[in-house]
């Protein structure tokens, strides 16, 4: 069997490489925004979570030795690169635009469900104005691992 997931090169849990970059000050700015001006409470953004969490080869590995149906042939993580598809990389409202767009595809309908169709595009339009101010660093930093693994039945 094989398994293919997000993962992390780091051994440290609250590293969480590209989904956290994707998810972290681009996105909570925004939601800050939203609050900073009124338009929701702290407490409905504090509300909010997407629980990702990309493991370490070692996490992998700790699971599937500890249930024990499986054995490990081979466990790696290798670079799949970044989740921002652009023309122009050099066009840093481009950059926002897909960067915006990918947590869209990701937590839109979350989104919405939690604060209503207005204020969530009012949110994206705000994750996509502050990626644009940080374009080509967000293409460089935002890469994302994965770890495949090779596994096959125990004896």
């Amino acid at each position: 069997m094989f398994l293919v997931c997000l993962g992390r090169t780091s051994v440290d849990p609250t590293d969480q490489g590209g989904a956290g970059l994707l998810f972290g000050t681009h996105f909570q700015d925004a939601w800050d925004d939203l609050v900073q001006e009124g338009l929701i409470s702290s407490e409905k953004r504090d509300s909010f979570n997407i629980p990702v969490y990309a493991p370490s080869l070692q996490d992998v590995k700790e699971v599937v030795e500890s249930d024990g149906s499986f054995s490990i042939n081979k466990l790696e993580v290798f670079k799949g690169g970044s989740p921002l598809v652009v023309n122009q990389p050099g066009d840093a409202r481009e950059v926002g635009k897909a960067l915006a767009n990918t947590c869209r595809s990701v937590s839109g309908v979350l989104v919405e469900a939690h604060i209503g169709d207005k204020l969530s595009e009012e949110l994206f339009l705000r994750v996509e104005r502050r990626a644009a101010s940080h374009g080509k660093e967000l293409l460089e930093q935002l890469q994302f691992f994965h770890i495949v693994a090779s596994l096959s039945f125990a004896q």
